[in-house]
């Protein structure tokens, strides 16, 4: 049985999931809590995301992301519970 952490996030990742679908997305989740944790797709719009329960990416991860954007030329998104609701922002590589 996964730790009580582990099953938050993945809790969180799958109300993020269900919430892009609503907006007519088509997502894929990464096995395993691979970084990124998914991508979504809709018509000529796609992004990676990453799902945060405490909003912040690490050092390394902000490395990855930065150069994820610039590897294949897609935004990169992280999701974050903000009392309860969704919330996001969007990783600008400097």
């Amino acid at each position: 049985m996964p730790n009580k952490s582990y099953q938050k996030g993945y809790r969180f990742q799958q109300r993020v999931k269900r919430h892009l679908e609503k907006f007519g997305y088509f997502v894929m989740i990464s096995p395993r809590s691979k970084f990124p944790d998914g991508v979504a797709i809709k018509a000529n719009r796609a992004f990676l995301f990453e799902c945060k329960w405490n909003k912040y990416l690490s050092k390394e991860e902000k490395l990855k992301a930065k150069e994820l954007v610039k590897k294949f030329k897609v935004d990169f998104i992280v999701f974050w519970n903000n009392k309860r609701k969704i919330d996001s922002y969007k990783l600008c590589p400097k």
